[in-house]
């Protein structure tokens, strides 16, 4: 089985715009992860650093504070 190849390029503001426009139209994580050639968890990251949320994910909520 060949190795996956991924671009290891630093985000471009395309990649940025391309990743938040895929996001806003909820397609799935997947094909948002053929179409910018990266991997899932730099993906999510990035997201997150963006406060992007990735549809069927909850990268990006905020989480309830919770009380004690």
């Amino acid at each position: 089985m060949a190795a996956r190849t991924y671009d290891k390029a630093r985000w471009s503001e395309d990649d940025d715009r391309t990743l938040r426009s895929m996001a806003e139209a909820g397609k799935s994580l997947t094909l948002i992860i053929v179409k910018l050639k990266r991997p899932m968890a730099s993906i999510r990251s990035r997201a997150h650093e963006l406060g992007i949320h990735l549809p069927g994910t909850r990268i990006g909520l905020r989480h309830p504070k919770q009380t004690a």
